[in-house]
Parts: structure tokens; sequence; C-alpha cells
């Protein structure tokens, strides 16, 4: 890639997310400013404040569409409907904060043609959260999904990745909805470049979080779909399992994924964030 880097879009799907977008969107505009990017913030079902947040703080610097309809595939499919045929673009949760020159670094693998798919590190701020579920977040900082897997909360594809389908169906798991779309060999989370953001205040949260993660793993079988697995997540779980500084940690992350399994499927693929926590700390 040249050392200018080229046009691209940014789609931020948001609901009911003033709070986050007052310490998130400050830090992205200051990122993008002087990029030649395009950054569409797309307000589903909100019922606080958050488009007027992002006029305030954006100005004409950021496109605000508001859906009636809450449901994050629909914020994304709105986003693209806006960007057009702007490639690469990035899909950035509202929550997370990205380390600084983490756009020129993303973009690097797309524009010189190595990747289709790629995703900044997820780490998680745990100040403030229940010192449960703090542990749990350094479990899943640690495993290998995080690191090879976890195409979360900030990605970016090529104009070829996301040629691999269509509109965005309505399912829980965007994420592995994409990924699942993408050889293994062309998609990358790249380790030096970190998104931030707040795990679950505590196991009740984790619990409720991985609920939205098992549906959207079984709407991507019924679609005949594989999951993206790295290879020795379960192994280095039993690993830290057995280590006393990690045990705690460890058992209550796959606990939380067996108390997932019983909670009834609702059948509703509204993205509603767990924020009540991170409300709670500001």
């Amino acid at each position: 890639m040249s050392a200018s880097p080229p046009p691209f879009g940014v789609v931020m799907p948001i609901r009911n997310e003033t709070d986050a977008l007052r310490r998130t969107l400050p830090p992205l505009l200051r990122q993008l400013s002087g990029l030649p990017a395009k950054l569409v913030c797309v307000c589903n079902g909100c019922q606080d404040d958050s488009a007027q947040t992002i006029r305030e703080l954006g100005g004409d610097r950021v496109t605000v569409i508001e859906l009636p309809r809450p449901g994050k595939t629909g914020a994304l499919q709105a986003g693209d409907v806006v960007l057009g045929d702007l490639f690469p673009r990035f899909y950035l949760d509202a929550d997370v904060v990205l380390q600084d020159g983490a756009f020129q670094a993303l973009l690097r693998p797309l524009c010189d043609g190595e990747m289709d798919l790629v995703g900044a590190r997820r780490v998680h701020r745990t100040e403030g959260v229940s010192w449960l579920s703090a542990a749990m977040a350094q479990t899943w900082d640690a495993l290998p999904h995080a690191h090879h897997a976890g195409f979360l909360g900030a990605v970016g594809l090529s104009e070829a990745g996301r040629g691999q389908w269509g509109a965005w169906p309505e399912v829980s798991g965007d994420d592995i909805f994409a990924a699942s779309h993408i050889p293994a060999d062309r998609r990358l989370i790249l380790s030096e470049v970190t998104a931030s953001t707040c795990p679950p205040s505590d196991f009740a949260g984790w619990v409720r979080m991985r609920a939205r993660w098992k549906r959207g793993e079984r709407e991507l079988l019924a679609m005949g779909l594989e999951l993206p697995r790295p290879p020795g997540q379960r192994e280095a779980l039993l690993q830290r399992m057995t280590t006393p500084a990690h045990a705690v940690g460890a058992w209550a992350f796959a606990a939380a994924r067996l108390c997932a399994s019983l909670v009834p499927d609702d059948n509703q693929t509204s993205w509603i964030p767990d924020r009540q926590g991170w409300r709670e700390r500001q």
C-alpha cells in the first residue's frame, strides 16, 4: 500500500449508545481526521439520544441514518447501501476504542490484496467490573479464539470479501457469519492492533452474552455454514483451568457457556448490547 491510504468507509451500528458514544466517538473522529474516510453511523431502534449525540460530536463529518426497527444486521446493510462501492470498509461497534494508527495498519493487508477480512485484537478494559468478570475477560483474551478467530468489534473487508454474500441476513452472529464466508488463509487478526471494550459487568452478563453467541452459532449451522473455530481452543482452556493462577476465571468462563445453553431461545435477532454495568461505572 502507498504512503497515502485510499478512500475507505466505516459503518458503526448503534443501539441506545449515548453513554458509550461520548467516550468512543471523539477518539474515532481524531483517528479519522486527515484520512479519506466516510463514517456512517446507523441508529437502529434507538430510544435514547444517540443520533443527536452523534450530530453534536461529529457534525458534518458523520452521516447519520435512523432506522425505526432494531437489528444490527439491518444497520450494517443500511450502512453498506450508503457507502455503495466504496471499499475497503470497516464495521466498528460503538463501544470500541481503537489504538492510534489502527486504520492504517488494518488497511495495509486489504489494499495489498493479501487478505479479505482483517480484525483488530479485542482486549478488555476491566476497571469497575466484578473481580470474576475481570478474570473471565482475562481468560477470553488469552485463548486462541481471541488471536485467530475473534473478528469482533472492529473488522475490515475488501470488496472481494464483502462480495461473498448479498444482503446481510437477520442473524445474531454477524461476526461469525462474515468470517464463515472468507477462507482461513484470507482472514487475519492483527495482534499488534487492539480494539478495547468493556466486558459484561458480572457473571450473569457473561451468560447473556454467551447465549447470544450460541444462538448465532445455531443460526449459522442452520444455514449450512461452517463455524470459524481456531485449533487448540479447548486444550488452551483446559490448561488454564488446571493452572492455579488462572483457574477461577477459566472455570467461570466454561460455566458461563454451560449456563448459556440453558437460556431459552427467544429468537430475537435485534442487537441489544449488555451495557448496563458500563453505564453504572461512568
